[in-house]
C-alpha cells in the first residue's frame, strides 16, 4: 500500500502540472515554480494568501471553495483541500484586478486585424 500512495498517477501528475501552470501567473511565481520542479511537491505551506483580499473577495473565495468541496469532497483528501483553497485565494486577486477594469460593451479592441484585398504579404501566389 505505501508503494501505490508514492506511485504517479495520472491523477497526481494532471494536479501538479496544475498548480505548476498556475503558479507562474501568481506573483512570485517563478520561485514557486522552481521549488515544485525540483521537489516533486508542492513548496511549504506560505500565509494566507486570503487575508489580503477584500471582505467581499474572501466571501467569494469561500463561496466558491464551498461549492468544489459539495461537488467532488468525497474524493478529495486534506492535502487537495488546503492546495484547492490556496488555489482559490491566490488567483483572486487576479480576478478582482480585471473586474476593476472599466470595460464597456461598446468599447473597441486593443488590437484589430485589418485584412487587405491585392496585398499578398505571405507570399502564395
Amino acid at each position: 500500500m505505501s508503494q501505490s500512495s508514492s506511485r504517479m498517477t495520472r491523477r497526481r501528475f494532471a494536479l501538479g502540472a496544475a498548480v505548476a501552470a498556475t503558479t507562474v501567473f501568481l506573483p512570485g511565481g517563478e520561485a514557486s515554480a522552481h521549488e515544485l520542479s525540483e521537489a516533486g511537491n508542492p513548496p511549504a505551506q506560505q500565509p494566507s494568501s486570503s487575508t489580503k483580499l477584500s471582505p467581499d473577495a474572501q466571501a467569494e473565495v469561500e463561496m466558491k471553495v464551498k461549492e468544489i468541496f459539495r461537488k467532488y469532497g468525497k474524493r478529495l483528501n486534506d492535502e487537495q483541500r488546503a492546495d484547492i483553497r490556496k488555489v482559490m485565494a491566490e488567483t483572486q486577486g487576479g480576478l478582482e484586478k480585471m473586474r476593476a477594469f472599466a470595460l464597456e460593451n461598446g468599447d473597441q479592441p486593443a488590437t484589430v486585424v485589418k485584412f487587405t484585398e491585392g496585398e499578398n504579404h505571405n507570399g502564395r501566389a
